[in-house]
């Protein structure tokens, strides 16, 4: 069985109230550094990952830039029928709202 990918988004650019981007990389096996660093990746490109069965999680930057690991990112569906990004475990400091916009 192959092994599974894991990948992290550190930012999320919106258009309105919808997710169009996320900054999005690869991480090695640890989740402690980067395979590929981060780069503006199309929601619809996420959502394909996450299908794959690829482990997407949030990384939230501490007061020192540092990156800590939150919540695994999950597939949600609008009432209008459009996919978009949502939280496993949202608690306050660990939502999608709180990670920054690029």
């Amino acid at each position: 069985m192959a092994e599974r990918a894991t990948y992290g988004i550190t930012a999320l650019r919106y258009a309105g109230s919808q997710i169009v981007e996320a900054m999005m990389g690869l991480m090695d096996a640890t989740a402690a550094r980067w395979d590929l660093r981060p780069a503006p990746t199309r929601v619809n490109q996420v959502v394909d990952r996450l299908v794959e069965g690829d482990t997407i999680i949030s990384l939230f930057p501490d007061d020192e830039g540092r990156l800590h690991p939150g919540p695994e990112v999950k597939v949600d569906v609008l009432p209008e029928g459009t996919e978009t990004l949502s939280l496993d475990d949202e608690r306050p400091g660990r939502m999608l709202d709180d990670l920054p916009r690029f």
